[in-house]
């Protein structure tokens, strides 16, 4: 598809692929379009506006209102006479959620045929829902010229460059610790989230010397997130929030975003207390992603739907009973950040199936969603779907980094420039100084690229920074600073939420701690992996390579500038480190006598085929990554 028809698609799809709620209901009946030049074009001609139901297929609230608001037969009839309704799903398209999310799902906006936000609300029973139709219909007609005259969004206003220096990190510590519920652990009121990139900037602060507090909030939350409602105590993984201050009670969707970054998480409060919850939670949710959210082969999938019947049963009372639905669609940014936590996970636990899969999952994007020029793509659903968002090439290169640290060949490190290379060209805005959350070329209709949030900038930053201490020179840490002046200058980027941008100024400001390892012993090597990524600290990043007999072993823990201290012992390792001395004797960690790892596997072509099947039939498709890798 030639690249400036990548964009101008219909987001989402093709018309047949609005995905409704799965028990019955008349959410059909109405004549959706998805967003494209089609809808927009229609409501200008027709003079109506549009009525936008932004839905997403694990939210219990968007079939609810499949189930009553759109399936009321008043409502039905108004929708199709005086507006021209859209669909749009959360998760293939996020961009154009995040410029008209109303404040969760399901979101119903009302725009003008300019795609101006002219009303909007959550979810609307059908009783309201009959009479802001009438309304805004009304309105609409009698103050049409106005309506229409107002100017669509703004492209990306240019921000005032701000400071990097070490006061954002200061003010993040002061917020955590101020929105601190201490009784129940987590942070705020109630609905509850988890905040995981909170937490992982506590354990981070513990171990910079920043107080115990930091600690004590970090093991806290997570603790009671494990023993109460958010976790699956039958089949394993975690819920996305809790609807009570304690945690018991949960809203029981899972996603694969949340599940894949608990993984990690836990293994460094695993790391940061010897605390064995923790590194047993970890494996408990690798495991639910690996069986109910992955193929096994080499996909992982979206999201598994709420069920609140299905979730309240205890575990005899499942038995036999169907398993809520699972999103089989493979998205790429959540998906590479699962191949990162599998990553890690297989080489702390010594898993290889685990690594097997991350590294086939990689294999797979490269080859079915990654085109030269455009990046990668945002999802494959039997064909790769919407190019050119930033959080894609983003999780995607940090993936390939991951894979390259931890053992993997060049290949990895090279991917990982070149979709950083994309960012530089078609995402940074040097006119302006921003970094963009979609390159213009690949919008669809409607949809100017502006800066993305905090987390996403820092990630973006975190990836160009780890590039340039993997050894990709010093350009990437000049962008990754201007990145980090620029996000640094959004005023509206403040408190607890400012975590991630906190991490990446940190990284910047102090360089990494790069773990050379350098073992000749495979068991050995994978002890000192283990405990680098054991961490707490999240400057610290492995750098596992082959070296060959009598060159010498052990590790060298290097600054930006030069190497700080060589260390020939496991034990030494992770007392540097902040690891809990003792620990990666009893950790479960296997060398090659036992389970062989992916990542040190001397055989190409060593890892399953990915088989998957569309429309009736079975597909294989290659997704060998072990002839990558270097032995």
């Amino acid at each position: 598809m030639p690249e400036e028809d990548m964009g101008r698609e219909g987001a989402g799809g093709a018309r047949n692929a609005f995905r409704f709620s799965p028990r019955p209901n008349r959410a059909r009946e109405i004549r959706w379009l998805p967003w494209g030049e089609e809808a927009f074009s229609r409501a200008a001609r027709e003079e109506k506006p549009v009525l936008l139901s932004i839905s997403a297929v694990w939210c219990h609230w968007c079939h609810v209102m499949d189930e009553t608001t759109y399936s009321d037969p008043v409502v039905i009839e108004l929708i199709n006479r005086h507006y021209i309704p859209v669909r749009v799903d959360n998760d293939r398209d996020p961009d154009i959620n995040r410029r008209y999310n109303q404040g969760g799902w399901p979101t119903t906006a009302f725009l003008s045929s300019r795609g101006v936000l002219l009303a909007g609300a959550t979810y609307i029973p059908p009783e309201t829902m009959r009479k802001a139709l009438e309304r805004i219909h009304v309105l609409y007609r009698e103050n049409r010229a106005q309506l229409e005259a107002m100017p669509p969004q703004a492209g990306a206003a240019r921000s005032a460059a701000g400071d990097i220096d070490r006061s954002l990190v200061e003010l993040v510590g002061e917020s955590i610790l101020a929105a601190w519920d201490r009784e129940h652990g987590g942070l705020g009121g109630e609905p509850k989230f988890p905040h995981l990139a909170v937490i992982s900037f506590a354990l981070h602060a513990h171990q910079r010397g920043r107080g115990e507090e930091f600690l004590a909030f970090a093991t806290q939350s997570l603790r009671a997130m494990i023993q109460g409602g958010l976790r699956d105590h039958v089949e394993g993984g975690f819920f996305r929030y809790a609807t009570s201050m304690d945690w018991s009670v949960p809203h029981y969707e899972k996603v694969l975003e949340d599940n894949a970054a608990f993984v990690p998480l836990l293994l460094r409060a695993y790391g940061a207390t010897g605390d064995v919850l923790f590194r047993d939670v970890a494996e408990e949710t690798a495991d639910y992603i690996f069986r109910t959210l992955s193929d096994g082969e080499c996909l992982f999938f979206g999201s598994q739907d709420a069920d609140e019947d299905y979730y309240r049963l205890d575990a005899r009372s499942r038995e036999g009973t169907t398993p809520p639905s699972v999103d089989r669609t493979v998205y790429m940014d959540i998906s590479a950040r699962a191949a990162s936590s599998f990553l890690q996970a297989g080489a702390v636990m010594g898993i290889r199936r685990y690594e097997s899969l991350a590294l086939a999952f990689l294999e797979f994007a490269w080859s079915h969603a990654y085109r030269e020029g455009v990046g990668m793509a945002h999802y494959h659903d039997g064909s790769a779907r919407r190019w050119g968002l930033l959080d894609d090439q983003v999780k995607m290169a940090i993936a390939m980094q991951q894979a390259y640290a931890q053992g993997g060949g060049d290949l990895f490190l090279h991917r990982a420039e070149t979709l950083l290379s994309l960012i530089e060209r078609c995402l940074w805005d040097s006119e302006r100084g921003a970094l963009l959350d979609s390159c213009k070329a690949l919008s669809p209709p409607g949809i100017t690229p502006m800066p993305p949030d905090a987390a996403s900038a820092a990630r973006a930053a975190d990836a160009l920074l780890r590039q340039s201490h993997l050894g990709g020179g010093s350009r990437w840490k000049e962008l990754a600073g201007r990145i980090l002046s620029s996000a640094s200058g959004d005023s509206g980027i403040r408190g607890v939420f400012a975590a991630p941008l906190a991490l990446a100024v940190d990284l910047y400001l102090d360089g990494p701690l790069l773990v050379r390892i350098r073992e000749v012993d495979g068991e050995q090597r994978a002890r000192f992996l283990a405990a680098t990524l054991l961490s707490p600290d999240r400057r610290v990043l492995p750098l596992a390579r082959r070296v060959e007999n009598g060159s010498g072993g052990g590790v060298e823990v290097c600054g930006e500038d030069a190497c700080l201290v060589h260390i020939g012992n496991v034990d030494d390792l992770a007392e540097y480190l902040g690891v809990k001395n003792g620990m990666i004797e009893s950790a479960r960690i296997m060398g090659p006598s036992s389970e062989e790892h992916a990542l040190s596997r001397e055989e190409a072509g060593g890892l399953p085929a990915c088989r998957r099947r569309r429309a009736g039939k079975e597909d294989t498709a290659s997704c060998r990554g072990a002839k990558e890798m270097e032995p």
